[in-house]
């Protein structure tokens, strides 16, 4: 399972964490990886996130995450 350096600022505030995040099953897709990426870190850093996540319309889950949460993924990188 690879692991990503993810930087992203909540509420303003940069912050840093590093994910596992299985690729195979969402190497179809840059999407589909971001959004695996997004929701693991809404997993990690925002537990009650659930609801805005599967609230179902066309936007990716890291806009969801941004317009409920103001949580906005700044980079990924695979390590």
């Amino acid at each position: 399972m690879p692991t990503y350096r993810v930087n992203y600022d909540h509420l303003g505030a940069p912050e840093q964490v590093q994910l596992n995040v299985p690729t195979a099953e969402h190497s179809d897709s840059d999407r589909a990886l971001r959004d695996e990426i997004a929701h693991r870190l809404a997993e990690r850093v925002l537990p009650h996130a659930e609801l805005a996540i599967n609230h179902d319309d066309n936007r990716t889950v890291e806009e969801k995450l941004y317009k409920a949460y103001d949580l906005k993924i700044t980079q990924i990188e695979r390590l």
